[in-house]
């Protein structure tokens, strides 16, 4: 029989589920319903395919708009667009390649035991960090809400415009807004089908780019938050009433606990170093096309006007809002890594007399010398740091470009 796991121990990953579902690639059971089972398989087939779709169409009409040579500025929007679809495609595939969505159970199975224990300490500091992840995927979504509704809102506004300016005219013109897919008929002729397909496209583009920022985030946010709860265990391993001379039953009974915080703290590290080998490069990705992003969509701000400047005033906002969000949960791997190195100091780990736990005391210091880093590729850490260099980059095309 399959186990369904109890809502209760989903408080760190509620909406990062949410969003997993809306985009049909939640991978655990989401009830014993078996009709409900199947209308979400098939919606899960559904929204696949049309991920798949969007991103071939918006490719052939790239490819077309290169072939007929038309405007620069028409061809490299479309390129821009298909660069952050291929982003969000490679983040898919590397989450189902790598198995990164089995980590949710790890989640869920560390939040179980945390409700069961008696340490209200970890659990005032785990209810802290679900905040913490609550508010990151609502910006997320909002943010990524605000791009797209702007986008398509402004294009249809246009699309009205043209339609019937070419109907007034008895001309025919081809509109370049909204999402640039390829569109087997004439656009303003079938204008409400063209519509209902950018819908479809609004609907795919906010789901996927809300779950792929928010299942990196909230993986990373777990990895800091065991962090921190190690160093609380850390801390209080050895209690300030400790024994000088402790009996043997008592000495094993820490020597135990340090075998397993030492247990512990090499999960995470290994966690960590696997999901960073994993996806350094859509970091590295992440990294350029924000940058180049920023920068376009800021020169373009200084000569838009109109319904257009509101789309491209969310997206910049949107840009802003994840490189952000991402240097800062990657910025907290490697500070809360650090900082165990000092929990061990705290913890009176010297009033315990005996080589083993000496040994796991020292195997610990030596594996928190070395933090644990978030990469961009092979060129370096991801920071808060990482993203100012996103805006200097930025800054830098804006001058090239009105040059």
């Amino acid at each position: 029989m399959t186990i369904i796991r109890s809502a209760d121990n989903e408080q760190f990953i509620k909406l990062a589920k949410v969003a997993l579902i809306s985009t049909g690639v939640w991978i655990m059971p989401i009830t014993e319903n078996r009709s409900v089972a199947f209308a979400f398989k098939i919606y899960s087939l559904f929204m696949k395919g049309s991920c798949v779709m969007y991103f071939s169409l918006l490719f052939a009409e790239t490819i077309r708009l290169i072939i007929f040579k038309y405007d620069m500025d028409v061809i490299l929007a479309s390129v821009g667009v298909l660069f952050n679809a291929a982003k969000i495609m490679l983040k898919v595939f590397i989450y189902l390649k790598y198995h990164i969505l089995e980590h949710f159970e790890d989640v869920i199975e560390k939040e179980r035991a945390l409700w069961n224990s008696d340490n209200e300490e970890l659990k005032a500091l785990y209810r802290t960090k679900v905040r913490h992840c609550n508010v990151f995927v609502i910006t997320v979504f909002t943010s990524s809400l605000m791009a797209v509704t702007a986008l398509q809102l402004s294009g249809a506004f246009t699309a009205f415009e043209l339609a019937e300016y070419s109907k007034a005219n008895n001309i025919t013109i081809e509109p370049h807004v909204m999402y640039q897919s390829l569109f087997p008929f004439s656009k303003l002729d079938n204008l409400y089908w063209w519509l209902a397909s950018q819908a479809l496209w609004w609907w795919v583009g906010l789901t996927y780019n809300t779950m792929t920022h928010a299942v990196f985030a909230i993986l990373l946010i777990y990895a800091a938050t065991q962090l921190e709860i190690l160093q609380i265990r850390l801390r209080n391993c050895i209690e300030p009433e400790f024994s000088e001379t402790p009996s043997q039953m008592l000495i094993k009974e820490k020597v135990l606990l340090l075998r397993k915080l030492t247990q512990d703290h090499k999960y995470v590290i290994d966690y960590v170093k696997h999901f960073n080998e994993c996806t350094k490069y859509a970091i590295l990705l992440e990294f350029l096309l924000t940058s180049l992003d920023t920068a376009s969509v800021s020169v373009n701000i200084i000569k838009m006007k109109g319904a257009e400047l509101s789309w491209l005033l969310s997206f910049l906002v949107l840009l802003v809002m994840q490189i952000s969000l991402i240097a800062w949960t990657c910025n907290e791997i490697q500070v809360q890594s650090m900082a165990i190195a000092d929990a061990i100091f705290a913890s009176r780990w010297y009033c315990l007399l005996d080589k083993e736990a000496i040994a796991y005391v020292h195997f610990m210091i030596v594996r928190a010398q070395k933090p644990l880093l978030m990469t961009i590729g092979p060129f370096g850490p991801m920071t808060t740091a990482s993203a100012l260099m996103v805006f200097k980059a930025a800054y830098s095309y804006v001058s090239i470009m009105k040059e």
